[in-house]
């Protein structure tokens, strides 16, 4: 019982800590961008739209803006260099960044995680959804062991080959099934289990 009530705790603040760290940078980019929205919602002559003071939502709407533009520029060979540049030499030495990042990334843009090709892992009388991240010398494989419901919380391990079932799955309906505790293995693996793995 001690153990399940430490895990769920330490899953909800793995599973937290990215979303307080968003709402705080919203938080001070809108108070920053107030000063800007300010000046400009003085010339309007409404104070507030559905509740909402207009300072407040030209804020939202700068933000918006600066993110479009920062979209637009992220395009650029220029600007992800500089981007991969700035993390490799700033942002990787901040121990929680790469954590962030990570999170976000698997958030916003799941399809995109690089190198994750699903598979089944062999552990003594069981198996285990996992992801490939890449083959070692020596018919080593590195491989990464989701948690249900969170996928990105989990640990990374090193197997041999024969111990790796490749699965011929995209990643997002494996993330779905892993974050759903399950649901959808049935549809997902049938074909695997017939068989016999």
């Amino acid at each position: 019982m001690v153990k399940f009530l430490k895990t769920t705790m330490i899953g909800g603040i793995v599973f937290m800590v990215p979303i307080i760290i968003f709402i705080a940078i919203i938080g001070k980019a809108i108070k920053l961008t107030n000063k800007l929205a300010a000046p400009v919602s003085a010339l309007i002559p409404v104070d507030a739209i559905g509740n909402i003071p207009v300072a407040d939502l030209l804020a939202l709407v700068i933000i918006l803006l600066i993110c479009f533009l920062a979209g637009l520029a992220a395009k650029s060979t220029l600007a992800r260099k500089s981007l991969s540049n700035l993390e490799s030499r700033v942002f990787s030495k901040i121990p929680v960044y790469g954590f962030v990042k990570s999170k976000v990334d698997a958030i916003v843009q799941p399809e995109k995680a690089e190198g994750m090709k699903p598979v089944l892992a062999q552990f003594d009388d069981y198996w285990q959804i996992a992801f490939e991240v890449e083959r070692i010398p020596g018919e080593t494989v590195t491989i990464f062991l989701p948690g249900a419901p969170d996928p990105w919380s989990g640990s990374v391990c090193y197997v041999t080959e024969d111990r790796i079932q490749p699965l011929e799955l995209t990643l997002l309906p494996v993330l779905k099934t892993l974050k759903g505790l399950g649901k959808g293995s049935n549809e997902q693996l049938r074909a695997y289990l017939k068989k016999g793995l």
